[in-house]
């Protein structure tokens, strides 16, 4: 069965992909993440993106 969830980075409505702490990341979400490099410009975007996923799980406990 497919699942379909919204994207906790890009808010899209996706299949089910990487699931971290009950929180979908989309495959092309995935794909950004991975292949950032430090000095990319979006990559502070993700790593606050993933920070606040973490934070907010954390927070729900």
């Amino acid at each position: 069965m497919i699942h379909i969830v919204e994207c906790c980075m890009c808010k899209k409505m996706t299949k089910a992909n990487l699931i971290l702490r009950n929180s979908n990341i989309c495959a092309d979400c995935e794909k950004k993440i991975i292949g950032t490099k430090t000095h990319h410009k979006d990559y502070l975007k993700y790593k606050e993106g993933i920070k606040r996923l973490i934070c907010y799980s954390y927070k729900g406990k």
